[in-house]
């Protein structure tokens, strides 16, 4: 069924969940690896009693700088503030040994007050606290084959904790390709590569990959916003990494409505691109061409899409 058609559908009352799977004909889109900068098979140490798990890639220039439990790297005073919300506050250290400089992300985590405990339970979710979740969350993305952070350290002592991160090196997000994009496909202006509609085919393959992985093995990633995607490297390398995975959850069998939020923030923050290009992702994440049941689907996702705009313009986010 044409992508323009199935766009003006009305909801059916059928409310399965939809398939996803390959039909004959239908082009498969493979996840090219992270860079040779990059490792999948971690060694990890456990320092200071267990408190402080390292990643043994980058012992050696933690061992150089002194900071070899928990605690002095919780107290570390140098590096550059990069975010702060509440008690959790991330910084950009650059550390120097024989070797050279290299820069990280660390993000600290004060001990849970009790609103962060109830708070959640209002809203009817579960509390997700400190570091630990989102260290779980790269290794899963790891063992799944997903490009995301390098994980260095997490430590966890007295209700506070911690997560290091190696510095990607780069801050140009999908979000920021997107808009540099429409920005040149606009009527009157020349298309580059940015804009070239062969470029932006493979961009979108790319990312519908990224999601079926993460969906296929169970991942819920819960802020999937094109801004939680950072391009690494060149940008004809595709090398995109899923970044901010402090609140994924994991689930044997993915509820449908956690599949459908995902799906809506990325929709919700690509918009400029056109609709013909947003159902070509939502084809390509399904592996098939569209069937007459997939009209609930797309409805769903404009409907969840629209309410994530309005609630963002309501509370000026």
């Amino acid at each position: 069924m044409p992508d323009r058609q199935l766009a003006g559908t009305h909801c059916t009352a059928q409310r399965r969940p939809v398939p996803i799977g390959r039909d004959q004909g239908t082009p498969a889109v493979v996840l090219k690896p992270q860079s040779q900068n990059s490792c999948t098979d971690f060694e990890f140490e456990d320092w200071d009693a267990g408190r402080l798990r390292v990643n043994r890639r980058f012992a050696g220039i933690l061992r150089s700088n002194r900071l070899t439990t928990c605690e002095t790297l919780l107290d570390l005073t140098q590096g550059e503030l990069v975010r702060q919300v509440g008690e959790r506050q991330t910084s950009r250290v650059v550390l120097a040994d024989e070797n050279g400089q290299q820069a990280f992300y660390l993000k600290r985590h004060g001990a849970p007050t009790w609103r962060d405990r109830v708070r959640p339970l209002l809203n009817l979710s579960w509390p997700i606290l400190g570091a630990r979740n989102e260290w779980d969350a790269i290794l899963k993305f790891h063992a799944a084959g997903i490009p995301t952070l390098i994980p260095v350290a997490i430590g966890e002592i007295n209700g506070r904790s911690l997560l290091m991160t190696q510095d990607l090196e780069t801050d140009f997000t999908l979000l920021d390709w997107v808009n540099q994009s429409a920005d040149e496909a606009a009527p009157g202006r020349q298309q580059t590569g940015v804009a070239g509609s062969q470029w932006r085919r493979a961009v979108t393959g790319h990312v519908a990959a990224i999601a079926r992985r993460m969906h296929e093995r169970g991942i819920h990633h819960q802020d999937f916003y094109l801004n939680h995607l950072l391009w690494c490297g060149e940008r004809s390398g595709l090398d995109i990494r899923v970044i901010d995975l402090g609140r994924a959850t994991h689930a044997r069998q993915l509820p449908w409505r956690w599949i459908i939020k995902d799906l809506a923030q990325l929709d919700y923050s690509a918009r400029r691109l056109s609709c013909t290009e947003r159902l070509r992702f939502l084809r390509i994440y399904l592996g098939r061409p569209f069937r007459a049941r997939d009209r609930w689907l797309i409805r769903q996702i404009m409907l969840k899409s629209r309410l994530i705009a309005a609630h963002t313009a309501k509370h000026k986010l």
